[in-house]
């Protein structure tokens, strides 16, 4: 066999072997992907989890919950419930931010990102939650702040208890 048929041959195993690992990348990605969706989705559920069993299982965190919810304006709170009211809000907004960090790197879903606008929308109208946004903002690109603050709040909505 000449130096020249040896060369075309490892010219060939050269090809498939490229062609193998673009598969193996395609792979590597699909599944990092998949983790970070997944990740995603735990973090919200696990926020979720947490705020329902404080719920039920914190009668203080309720009643607090409730007179920043529904009883009094944030700015009518004295210094040391507006700084545990942002706190709440910074818990859950950041998770939400995170997930637009996400959306602008294109790791979520159209879907998880429709369900994503729609809970910043009536996020943005507590104000214990734009309080914790201000805060948190800076830690954000540019990008995640615009589109936060482009999204309008959902109109006449109140979670009922």
């Amino acid at each position: 066999m000449s130096l020249q048929e040896i060369y075309y041959i490892a010219e060939m195993l050269v090809g498939v072997a490229f062609i193998i690992s673009l598969v193996f990348v395609a792979v590597e990605l699909r599944q990092n992907t998949y983790i970070t969706r997944s990740s995603l989705a735990a973090a919200r559920a696990q926020q979720i989890n947490w705020l329902m069993e404080t719920f039920v299982t914190d009668e203080n965190f309720r009643e607090f919950y409730y007179k920043i919810e529904f009883e009094k304006a944030f700015d009518e709170l004295d210094k040391k419930e507006r700084h545990r009211a942002v706190a709440i809000g910074i818990r859950l907004s950041r998770p939400m931010l995170n997930e637009l960090v996400a959306y602008h790197d294109g790791q979520i879903s159209s879907d998880e990102f429709n369900a994503l606008e729609v809970n910043i929308r009536r996020a943005k109208n507590r104000a214990f939650i734009n309080a914790a946004y201000e805060y948190t903002k800076a830690g954000f690109s540019k990008k995640v702040q615009d589109h936060w603050e482009s999204l309008q709040t959902v109109d006449g909505y109140r979670p009922r208890l």
